[in-house]
């Protein structure tokens, strides 16, 4: 593979990755001024990421194989019945 110079200009336009990171919809110290629901929406959904523990994975991963569903499929189910019992419970 050949060396090549790099463009003129580029390097003006090249965000460094902080930048992008806190240009984030939920970066840094804007998050404590969105509503929860913000975030980015992905069709009529919004995306959330959510930090589990390895082995609920390799859990959630396994039941959702049992059940023919994806693990989002799977988590939205759960998450959908946890919601309907609390609200049964605490109204």
């Amino acid at each position: 593979m050949a060396i090549v110079k790099r463009p003129s200009g580029v390097g003006a336009t090249v965000r460094t990755a902080e930048d992008f990171i806190q240009g984030a919809p939920d970066a840094g110290d804007q998050l404590a001024e969105l509503p929860a629901s913000s975030g980015v929406m992905q069709g009529r959904q919004r995306q959330v990421s959510l930090a589990l523990p390895p082995e609920l994975l390799t859990r959630v991963d396994e039941m959702a194989r049992k059940l023919s569903l994806t693990r989002a499929g799977f988590m939205k189910l759960a998450l959908t019945r946890a919601v309907e019992a609390e609200e049964v419970t605490h109204g």
